[in-house]
């Protein structure tokens, strides 16, 4: 996979707030995007790589194709130049799915904009309204629909625990979102920032936040269905920062969420395949093997505590 140089353009475009957001936490980041600023953090990124990397460059953070067309414009300019000097790929972008129009997509496909990431967070309409999205579900599918007419890498951002939302909301977010063929996903936990409207209603009882735990169960929900699908997931949990973790209040911040969840994921399987096993070897792919362990291997203490009668062991499965 190529290597991606982000540009990080905070709040950028977004028509409201969402009761979640915190951009400077979550990216580290307050300053407006400008083209200077957005050279020097390409130029930077580029130059920690080996020469003759072709990266792909991405604007996040932010709604990029809500933006002033201006801003945009002198963006993807200086991408332009970056790519036509054989320095950069393609570009990626992400925005809300409101955003998203025939002649938006054109456009950007003219500056090599290859991937479109589209904040979706819920199917549920109820969820996305209590979490002050100001979008819905149908423009979810309509943006979607746009962005693979068009040709492009289409990815679908999922959130876990937003206000109002259940394990079963969840599960059938997952659903839909698979129903849409994106070519992959990110799931990501809520995490409850200061200087949020989250965090109010979090100080006065008025949101119950998700565990670490909690959220790695319905998050193993969700791969249970996209990965049924073969739709690859990209991520699991906001990227960890000393910002980020300086700054969470509550719910389902880890450092590595993602572990956590694909633990859980292959509990699930690994007791399973115990049901009907005749001895207690459960085996795996290789390259699955760690998380199948469990990190400090929970997932084998956790079942030799369950079946103290089965000598349990977690092997590798032969390749074949």
């Amino acid at each position: 996979m190529a290597s991606i140089l982000p540009v990080f353009v905070p709040h950028a475009g977004c028509p409201c707030r969402c009761v979640f957001c915190n951009q400077h936490a979550i990216a580290g980041q307050t300053e407006l995007m400008t083209a200077v600023r957005a050279r020097e953090l390409l130029e930077e990124g580029l130059s920690r790589l080996p020469v003759g990397s072709r990266p792909q460059a991405a604007f996040y953070g932010g709604s990029f194709t809500a933006i002033a067309e201006e801003q945009q414009e002198e963006l993807l300019s200086v991408t332009d130049e970056l790519i036509g000097a054989g320095r950069l790929s393609d570009v990626r972008i992400s925005t809300r799915p409101d955003a998203i129009t025939p002649e938006i997509l054109e456009r950007l496909r003219r500056h090599h904009v290859t991937t479109v990431e589209l904040g979706a967070q819920s199917m549920d309409e109820a969820v996305l309204l209590a979490s002050g999205r100001g979008h819905t579900a149908q423009d979810t599918r309509r943006a979607s629909a746009l962005v693979k007419q068009a040709g492009m890498t289409l990815i679908l951002q999922t959130m876990v625990g937003l206000p109002g939302s259940t394990r079963e909301t969840e599960r059938e977010t997952a659903r839909r979102i698979a129903a849409l063929h994106p070519d992959g996903v990110r799931i990501y936990p809520v995490v409850v920032l200061p200087d949020t409207e989250l965090y109010e209603r979090y100080r006065r009882g008025a949101y119950r936040s998700l565990e670490p735990e909690e959220a790695a169960e319905w998050c193993a929900d969700m791969l249970e269905v996209f990965l049924a699908e073969d739709i690859p997931v990209i991520r699991v949990g906001l990227n960890p920062s000393e910002d980020l973790h300086a700054q969470a209040a509550a719910g389902a911040y880890h450092p590595a969420m993602g572990d956590l969840a694909y633990n859980a994921l292959w509990y699930r399987r690994l007791r399973e395949q115990l049901e009907h096993s005749e001895d207690g070897v459960l085996t795996v792919p290789r390259r699955e093997l760690s998380r199948a362990i469990g990190q400090r291997r929970c997932n084998l203490m956790r079942l030799r505590k369950e079946f103290p009668e089965r000598n349990i062991r977690i092997a590798a499965a032969e390749e074949k």
